[in-house]
């Protein structure tokens, strides 16, 4: 079993939140990008978006589901946001390199 404590929750909250602020702040760019678009990549920009938003909050729900996991679900539900996060630094990386060509 586990010895999970505060700590070890909190540093990894921490870290988690950490990297869906920046995150956040490259789909901010992405908007911006969007605003200073043609009539058609704005639509593009804006469905791309809307795709990804609600990743966000899957995370960050999973982020509230983590602080009321007990020691036996801490791994998956850890996981779980690991991989989330992943998918969604890929998306929006492609989504950049996408729409800055």
């Amino acid at each position: 079993m586990l010895n999970l404590n505060q700590k070890t929750l909190e540093a990894y909250r921490q870290k988690a939140s950490a990297q869906i602020k920046e995150m956040r702040a490259k789909m901010t760019m992405l908007e911006s990008e969007a605003e200073k678009s043609t009539a058609d990549m704005r639509i593009k920009y804006q469905n791309k978006v809307d795709e990804l938003k609600p990743r966000f909050k899957e995370i960050e729900a999973s982020l509230k589901e983590l602080s009321e996991s007990g020691e036996d679900a801490w791994e998956e539900v850890k996981n779980g946001i690991n991989e989330s996060i992943s998918e969604l630094q890929t998306a929006l990386t492609e989504a950049t390199k996408h729409f800055n060509n």
